[in-house]
């Protein structure tokens, strides 16, 4: 079964490392749609190579991969898969597996815990959304997650059409029509309250043609109407697929500017010496001290650094002992830390492009709760 990115439990991974400092757990996004059986083969080579020289390390990482490869032996794939992200450990008895419904770009890494930036980002990019599709007397209801398209629900309504004769007689009709409309229109709503609550929908797209899309969109809930993204004219009985496609790319549209408007947010707060803050050090005792509301960085962003597990000390540069506790330190990328301690913390995340004043301040920073 496939599993909405929403679901998987990113906190819970956020949490898990080996607290001996050891490189146990094997990471792995595959792209499903078009396996490649010569990365994984290059990547296992590889990783056996760098851990000859520990015993210990490579008979965890071949007992783990042992693991893994079982699994991609039973799985069965689905029909819409298209992705599949593996994390795993043999020595911390630790798997986790997750279909997915989007491509992937084949990736592995082996590392003291499980490599959850590029499933951060997933589910920065791939927030599920609503879309209402409708006329006076059809409606569709679709939640878009992951990849998975579901039709919630499917209301039609029989509504008078013409009436051929004139006067009173034409207006009580128009009346009684407009009525019937108004009644019909006010049910969908009820229906889209109830499933966009359920899904926790926070994105909407409204679809349809004639005037019945901008009534529908004036009678909303004002929580709803803030949440919607764009109206889309297009006729009710059009090809599904092209509406779908045309309402992710508003989606991501949207998503793009709501990261670029954060980051204009962050220079104003820089500014007046608000609750904004940048820089890498800052940034992370931010994160660890609970301040942090939203944390911002920059896409390709990696820093090279260390962390000890035992006390959770993280720092750039390279040192081989822990300056706290003097515990054996692990090579990381300090970004990658950064991200699972907000994770821990449910600080909201988001990854954003090519931004010039982001870049400047060191491709990190992020709005605080309080100073």
């Amino acid at each position: 079964m496939l599993t909405n990115l929403e679901d998987i439990e990113i906190k819970e991974l956020s949490e898990v490392y080996d607290s001996e400092n050891k490189d146990t757990f094997i990471t792995l996004f595959l792209n499903i749609d078009r396996f490649n059986d010569k990365f994984f083969e290059k990547r296992k080579k590889t990783c056996k190579s760098v851990l000859k020289g520990t015993r210990e390390s490579l008979d965890n990482f071949n007992r783990t991969i042992e693991m893994i490869e079982e699994h991609l032996n039973k799985m069965v794939r689905e029909k819409d898969q298209k992705g599949l992200i593996l994390f795993a450990s043999h020595k911390n008895n630790f798997f986790r597996a997750y279909e997915l419904g989007i491509p992937l770009e084949d990736q592995m890494v082996v590392d003291t815990s499980p490599y959850i930036r590029p499933l951060v980002r997933l589910i920065d990019e791939y927030e599920a959304f609503g879309l209402v599709l409708l006329d006076s007397h059809r409606a569709k209801i679709y939640v878009v997650s992951s990849g998975k398209i579901e039709v919630e629900k499917d209301r039609g309504s029989d509504i008078m059409n013409k009436h051929k004769k004139g006067g009173w007689s034409q207006a009580r009709f128009q009346r009684l029509r407009e009525g019937a409309i108004d009644h019909f229109l006010k049910g969908v709503i009820e229906d889209v309250e109830k499933i966009f609550r359920e899904k926790e929908i926070k994105r909407v797209i409204i679809a349809g043609s004639g005037n019945a899309k901008k009534a529908f969109v004036g009678m909303l809930p004002a929580y709803i109407k803030s949440n919607v993204v764009d109206v889309i004219d297009i006729e009710f009985d059009e090809a599904e697929g092209r509406l779908i496609s045309r309402a992710e790319e508003l989606v991501f549209e949207d998503e793009k500017k709501r990261s670029e408007e954060n980051a204009l947010r962050l220079k104003e707060e820089i500014l007046k010496d608000g609750l904004g803050v940048y820089g890498l050090k800052e940034t992370m005792d931010a994160v660890k001290n609970g301040q942090m509301d939203t944390l911002l960085v920059s896409e390709d962003l990696k820093v090279r650094g260390w962390i000890c597990e035992k006390c959770q000390s993280v720092g750039p540069g390279s040192v081989e002992f822990c300056p706290n506790c003097e515990s054996r330190t692990s090579e990381v990328d300090v970004i990658e830390e950064i991200i699972e301690f907000a994770e821990r913390k449910e600080t909201g995340i988001e990854f954003v492009g090519d931004n010039q004043m982001l870049g400047e301040l060191g491709g990190i920073g992020g709005l605080l709760r309080y100073k």
